[in-house]
């Protein structure tokens, strides 16, 4: 999925107040003036040192989750709970989320969690680019993981993202502390 910056904007309204924000929203002016995808990653990369900046990384993480939790469909999270009915136990629960090739068809179970990894950058706005992003950028990810297993384990997970292929790895990688 691009970058979607009215989702961006809502996010910031929620979580992060007054001139902070507004100094991070001014930036947001010239998104539609992007015309490549080199632009829209130096953009994107220049927002998340901006958010960070003004609000601090840990605000700017949760930013960047919130956006990712409301990334992900209702389709792919209403398809995930049928999986859940489904299954047997958490492995194959893991098992069957693999075949549907949700949350990248590559999640196995350690004592650390579950371990997620897809090989591919998922995100329109940066895949077409090798422009350095900052790791914040990724927690839309972590965020999208967490709304998946959250309402699949109708439990609170924490999302730790290991690596990303944005930043020079072959996958990105992630554990579901659930």
């Amino acid at each position: 999925m691009p970058f979607n910056y009215q989702r961006f904007e809502e996010n910031m309204n929620n979580r992060v107040d007054g001139k902070k924000r507004n100094k991070v929203l001014q930036g947001l002016l010239s998104y539609e003036t992007l015309t490549t995808p080199v632009q829209t990653a130096q953009w994107i990369n220049q927002m998340m040192d901006q958010l960070a900046s003004a609000a601090g990384d840990a605000t700017a993480r949760d930013v960047m989750e919130a956006c990712g939790q409301r990334c992900i469909g209702q389709s792919i999270l209403s398809k995930a709970k049928n999986i859940q009915l489904k299954s047997h136990d958490l492995d194959d629960l893991l098992d069957r989320l693999n075949e549907a090739h949700i949350g990248g068809g590559k999640m196995f179970r350690t004592d650390e969690g579950i371990h997620a990894s897809y090989e591919r950058c998922y995100c329109g706005s940066v895949s077409k680019t090798r422009q350095p992003i900052s790791p914040i950028y990724c927690q839309c990810s972590c965020g999208w993981y967490k709304k998946l297993f959250e309402t699949i384990l109708d439990k609170p997970v924490k999302v730790e993202l290991l690596d990303s292929i944005i930043h020079g790895a072959h996958s990105c990688q992630f554990v579901i502390h659930i």
